[in-house]
């Protein structure tokens, strides 16, 4: 099993998140003022390109901030695309 973390800005981004990857069964972890949208994935490697896609598309969609990942012990920041380019 594999476990990948994605930290949010808000409360309001981290349940965008929690929605656009419903298919993954995520959890949803407030601490303080500090939100996380946690998914447990299989060991193969489509269903994390599936949930890393997801991810992607939400973060492009909203457009205004980035998303922190944290997977295998790495952690990673997706940013939006300005003005649809990469």
């Amino acid at each position: 099993m594999q476990t990948l973390t994605i930290e949010a800005a808000s409360l309001e981004s981290a349940q965008g998140l929690h929605y656009a990857l419903m298919g993954f069964e995520p959890e949803l972890i407030e601490a303080g003022n500090v939100y996380r949208v946690k998914l447990t994935l299989g060991r193969g490697d489509r269903a994390t390109v599936e949930a890393l896609n997801a991810i992607e598309r939400h973060v492009i969609h909203r457009g205004d901030a980035h998303a922190r990942i944290e997977m295998n012990g790495m952690n990673y920041t997706l940013h939006p695309r300005l003005n649809g380019t990469a």
